[in-house]
């Protein structure tokens, strides 16, 4: 989005709410520059439609943090699997992962594969006995996941800009921490 759809969008909310409305020139400036910093690289038409189901939904003005996630909604429904589910196919992994190829490991859903981080893992916990396996790594793997489910909405949520310098940062991280 360009600077001029982010000021479409901006008078769009200030036509909605007052409170926008009544921000000095140098407010409203700042926040053209937030939001095209923020919501830059959505589409018009998509954070348009967002900005709607906003004013439709709460009478009180949208944070970027709104705007972003009704778009990141409209063009990613949530179809989250519940927990339940997840270690369902987790399980089945562990049941079958004596002979789990990385091949494999790579057909499992996001979740789970974070949850073992790779099929060395999966192969370990299958030669655990079922009873350790179904108290303190089904436990351990509920807990878990929705602490994985949580961080991918977030970081869905981040502009891919955003998204890339964490990434870059963390791979600094890891990299001073292997030389220490």
């Amino acid at each position: 989005m360009n600077r001029a759809e982010i000021t479409q969008i901006i008078t769009l909310l200030a036509g909605n709410y007052s409170s926008i409305s009544e921000k000095t020139k140098e407010q409203k400036q700042m926040m053209i520059n937030t939001w095209q910093e923020c919501l830059g690289d959505l589409d018009y038409k998509l954070v348009l439609q967002a900005v709607k189901k906003t004013i439709i939904e709460s009478p009180y003005p949208p944070t970027i943090h709104d705007i972003r996630k009704n778009a990141i909604e409209m063009i990613n429904p949530v179809t989250q699997r519940t927990a339940i589910e997840a270690w369902n196919e987790a399980y089945s992994m562990i049941c079958s992962g004596l002979y789990m190829t990385q091949e494999q490991f790579e057909m499992a859903s996001p979740e789970v594969k974070k949850f073992f981080g790779n099929v060395r893992q999966v192969k370990e916990l299958a030669q655990t006995d079922l009873d350790t396996v179904n108290t303190v790594t089904k436990g351990q793997f509920l807990k878990q996941y929705e602490v994985i489910v949580d961080r991918q909405k977030e970081q869905k949520l981040l502009p891919q800009q955003m998204q890339e310098f964490t990434k870059q940062l963390a791979e600094k991280m890891s990299v001073k921490q292997l030389k220490e």
